[in-house]
């Protein structure tokens, strides 16, 4: 049995806002570099998975991929929801 080779994690990184307020970029700055990682992190493991497909790549590269990719999508899905709920209490603030 081969070795396992080491896996490098690259951890979701939504800091920075204080660097997009002043450059006057804000909340959009931050929620399209969030989408732009989850983006890159579905096309990783999506690689990952074509590597391992013709040999050049490993179960657990994959493995590691996909879970990486899995929790950038629960952030970002956590994010959308988030947003929403905030408009909702927005809306239904009473105008008086």
């Amino acid at each position: 049995m081969a070795g396992v080779s080491p896996v490098s994690v690259n951890p979701v990184q939504l800091g920075g806002s204080t660097r997009a307020s002043a450059a006057g970029g804000g909340f959009g700055t931050l929620l399209a570099n969030a989408v732009q990682q989850l983006s890159q992190s579905q096309a990783a493991a999506n690689q990952a998975i074509a590597q391992a497909m013709t040999g050049q790549g490993s179960v657990t590269q994959v493995m590691v991929a996909l879970s990486q990719a899995e929790m950038t999508l629960n952030v970002g899905v956590g994010i959308r929801n988030g947003v929403v709920q905030a408009y909702q209490s927005i809306m239904n603030m009473p105008l008086s």
